[in-house]
């Protein structure tokens, strides 16, 4: 997102309390989060201020925390600072904004990638210093090609000599367990806090080299009941903590900075990171039960075409092919890689390539068709949707869990025989000429109804013939971006996407259709996407959008001819949400206009193959 509305190095003069610098007063900045808390005199709102590059801690006064309360201040709004003063509290700058105004509530995101100001001018300790971003400007980053080194650690039991009296031997301690806080409600206001929490990834050691210097880091992914985080160790805590961490171990972390996540560089849902430096405490825990291994949120196999580009999700999945390992070439850094190419199926009777890079890719076992869970997945759209386990991606091979046995026994069941369909282009249409699997796989909107299809928190597939009876004129479509596919606004500048900080002259129109299906059993509502869309009406919604415009009456027509025809379809139902109304969903996932021709040859047969069995 862009951050030309924002007054840049504004922060610093704030921070330093520079009255003279013209950045000073009147300044625009971003609040880029918002935290009520208790006081005597009532609820109190902290924030955190950015210019883009960098952010800092703020107070609002009491008349400036009224705008939080009446809701016309919010998260990610920008503001302008009319008058403000610095405090000084434990080593810390607090900024106290006594009068502001409200420049702009459209923004629903960060702007920019801003770092703390506190690690770049607070307290001057070297590891602040050289806590460097956590990936340096211009900087190539890449793992190590091979396993790093062991750095010389301390031993495990405990970081520091301060903390080795805390440390348990056998199971939890008591007195740490008192003050530990669940990693959701982590922020850069806390001081003091303990997390009790498991590694569920832990990365290679990296490198970088740039015109700054060379340097490396490593991560962790810290998990608990509430979320995950992740933390990140530079230089010289490499050393310090690589070896103190171990895959799947529950350890207590404290002393930790809390800093704005850098998104670009993690896949968690959290708003923050912790930065690992000279005084965090890292104690291990034999206390695992208490401590999940691993929180999913799976998606299935045919929602994929559901899912926006780029998006990162968790599967559960059979492997039924893997490829031998390739290596091959990256374009990006012109080194060597290493890939892996696996066929992965679920009972949504959709199959889809899923990607391993490097030495996950070598040491991946397929064999007995294992069910995998998979963390961190991208969704890619080459040629049609394809998954890549990203670089804080992780995998576990039957894992124990209720998905896993509901997913073994289907497969048991059925499974094995069902004919997987793919998402290549060549392959999204259906086989309208086999009997069998019409027989087998098509059922009547009444079925739907009365097997409560979706309901509770069930996603069921099936397919179905039906005919197009009515279709929503009025929102048949919304503009979006030409590249990330969310949605625009119109300005004066014209065409606005907030995701990728760009104007268009013209958005690109995606369908998003409601029609009313009918069988010879019932009728259903079913919603219809993009590519659904031109299928069923015969050209983009930017052409449809444009016809409009400019000529009503023909695209009356367009929706006219569209109606009455018949498709063999195959739907998704689920149970959701909206506006307090819960109902089943229907949405078509593929659609194919019968060929009547095809449709006879194959019932010949059906009748022919039932007088032959006589």
């Amino acid at each position: 997102m862009t951050t030309s509305e924002l007054t840049k190095g504004s922060i610093k003069a704030l921070y330093n309390d520079d009255k003279q610098n013209p950045l000073y007063k009147d300044c625009i900045v971003q609040v880029i989060n918002i935290k009520g808390v208790l006081a005597p005199t009532g609820t109190r709102y902290r924030i955190i201020v950015s210019d883009g590059d960098y952010f800092m801690q703020a107070m609002l006064s009491s008349q400036c925390g009224a705008l939080v309360e009446s809701g016309d201040l919010n998260k990610f709004n920008t503001i302008r600072i009319k008058e403000c003063q610095l405090n000084s509290l434990k080593e810390r700058k607090i900024l106290i904004v006594i009068s502001m105004q409200v420049e702009s509530t459209a923004h629903t995101e960060r702007l920019g990638t801003p770092a703390s100001l506190e690690a770049e001018i607070g307290s001057g300790s070297q590891n602040r210093g050289s806590a460097a971003p956590l990936s340096p400007a211009g900087a190539s980053i890449s793992a190590a090609s091979s396993a790093p080194s062991a750095p010389t650690a301390p031993t495990p039991m405990a970081t520091s000599a301060s903390s080795a009296s805390f440390a348990g031997v056998n199971g939890g301690n008591a007195a740490l367990d008192r003050q530990v806080f669940p990693i959701k409600s982590l922020n850069p206001y806390q001081n003091q806090w303990t997390i009790k929490a498991r590694v569920s990834q832990k990365s290679d050691i990296r490198h970088w080299h740039n015109n700054r210097g060379d340097g490396k880091l490593f991560s962790v992914n810290l998990l608990d009941k509430s979320g995950e985080i992740k933390a990140t160790a530079f230089q010289e805590q490499v050393d310090r903590l690589y070896n103190v961490f171990e895959q799947d171990k529950v350890y207590y972390v404290s002393k930790a900075r809390v800093t704005m996540a850098k998104k670009q560089f993690s896949t968690l849902n959290n708003e923050y990171e912790l930065s690992l430096d000279n005084a965090t405490e890292v104690i291990p825990c034999n206390d695992e039960a208490s401590v999940p291994t691993m929180n999913y949120d799976f998606k299935k196999i045919a929602d994929l075409e559901l899912i926006e580009k780029g998006s990162i999700i968790d599967v559960i999945a059979i492997v039924k092919e893997a490829s031998d390992v390739q290596e091959i070439v990256s374009r990006a850094s012109g080194k060597p890689m290493k890939k892996r190419e696996l066929v992965c199926v679920d009972d949504s009777q959709k199959q889809v390539r899923l990607t391993l890079w490097g030495r996950t890719a070598e040491d991946f076992d397929a064999s007995g068709e294992p069910i995998v869970a998979f963390k961190s997945v991208r969704v890619n759209d080459f040629g049609g949707r394809s998954l890549s386990l990203s670089m804080d991606g992780t995998y576990k091979i039957n894992p124990a869990r209720p998905e896993t046995q509901r997913l073994q026994h289907w497969y048991n069941m059925q499974g094995a025989n069902v004919s997987f369909s793919g998402f290549d282009r060549s392959q999204m249409t259906m086989d309208t000429n086999s009997s069998q699997n019409r027989s087998s796989q098509n059922v009547t909107f009444q079925t739907v109804k009365d097997e409560n299809y979706g309901v509770g928190e069930r996603t069921d597939y099936f397919s179905a013939r039906a005919t197009v009876a009515f279709i929503k004129h009025e929102t048949f479509c919304y503009p979006s971006c030409p590249e990330c596919k969310k949605k625009v606004s119109h300005d004066v500048d014209g065409w606005r996407c907030e995701k990728c900080s760009k104007n268009y002259p013209e958005p690109h129109y995606r369908y998003i259709l409601t029609l009313s299906m009918e069988d010879d059993t019932a009728q259903l509502f079913m919603s219809a996407f993009d590519d659904i869309g031109q299928q069923i009406l015969g050209m983009s919604a930017s052409e449809l959008m444009r016809l409009k415009e400019t000529e009503p009456e023909a695209s009356q027509k367009v929706f006219a001819n569209a109606t009455f025809n018949y498709y063999n379809l195959r739907a998704r139902a689920k149970t959701e949400t909206f506006n307090d109304q819960t109902r089943v969903k229907y949405s078509i996932v593929e659609a194919k206009k019968i060929s009547f021709v095809e449709e006879g040859r194959a019932l010949a047969n059906e009748i022919q193959q039932f007088f032959g069995e006589q």
